[in-house]
């Protein structure tokens, strides 16, 4: 999510507040997530061995996909044929938080990690569905709540360690329709709430989380809250996120592949679910 509002919102927080920065805390806490993610690796090598599925969780990039309200949308152009010149290449031209993508540290934060420097042992873990689809059928604003997290935990244990936290509100559903971003009062889409991104970030370990809308804040937030926490955990926000309703009640492993863009705030990414 980019565009002149949100830029104008972040100048002014950072006047405010100063520049954002990763906390000694969060660097420790880091390094306590990279020790879980390591431990991981084998369990996601015996789950291959074993045959288990594949999920796709990211939607097809293409010039018309939804961009925040203000970015610009993709573009391509073909350089050359097959058959004029014996090979295919295209010219893509598109901001970095185009499709499904992910936002990494450095998208807010001052000194945060960026594409090309993040361990990159984060980039998966266990995935975790929370469902409030039926909710946001009534209440297109709705956000991911701390009671939501522990709800789900009633029923499930607690978050592991090294999750992604999907919120799950059905909005793909939405995709080219006015709906997907809102109507001429503004933005309207589901998010995760700052509360529940607090709790996350202070009382579990996790890697991230995710959304199946354009952005981890919902629509009508001026703050960005979700973002700055987040964020500034040294954590990964994933939006644009398809097909959780596939791994819900699943013991699935989430696999993010991005390119390591040079001093990248994030990009487009294939997001992956070994199930």
């Amino acid at each position: 999510m980019c565009n002149a509002h949100v830029a104008q919102t972040v100048r002014k927080r950072i006047e405010k507040e100063g520049l954002p920065s990763a906390s000694r805390r969060d660097f420790l806490k880091i390094g306590s997530i990279l020790a879980a993610g390591a431990a991981l690796t084998p369990q996601i090598a015996r789950a291959d061995m074993h045959g288990g599925g594949l999920v796709d969780l990211t939607h097809a990039f293409t010039t018309d996909f939804p961009v925040f309200p203000g970015g610009p949308q993709a573009q391509r152009e073909t350089l050359v044929t097959v058959d004029a010149d014996g090979y295919f290449i295209q010219r893509w031209h598109f901001a970095e938080h185009t499709g499904t993508h992910m936002d990494f540290p450095g998208h807010f934060i001052a000194d945060g990690l960026r594409t090309d420097t993040y361990p990159v042992e984060m980039l998966m873990g266990p995935a975790v569905v929370i469902d409030i689809a039926a909710r946001a059928e009534n209440d297109r604003d709705t956000m991911v709540t701390v009671e939501d997290l522990q709800s789900w935990e009633m029923e499930n244990g607690d978050i592991p360690e090294g999750a992604f936290v999907m919120m799950y509100s059905g909005w793909e559903r939405h995709i080219g329709t006015p709906a997907f971003l809102g109507d001429d009062t503004g933005l309207h889409f589901p998010g995760f709430s700052g509360e529940a991104s607090e709790w996350l970030v202070g009382e579990r370990s996790i890697h991230g989380i995710g959304v199946d809308t354009l952005s981890i804040d919902h629509g009508p937030s001026a703050t960005f809250d979700t973002h700055y926490i987040i964020l500034g955990a040294g954590l990964l926000g994933i939006e644009n996120v398809a097909n959780l309703e596939a791994i819900q009640g699943t013991q699935a492993t989430v696999i993010c592949g991005i390119p390591r863009y040079e001093e990248g705030s994030g990009g487009p990414a294939r997001i992956l679910a070994l199930t």
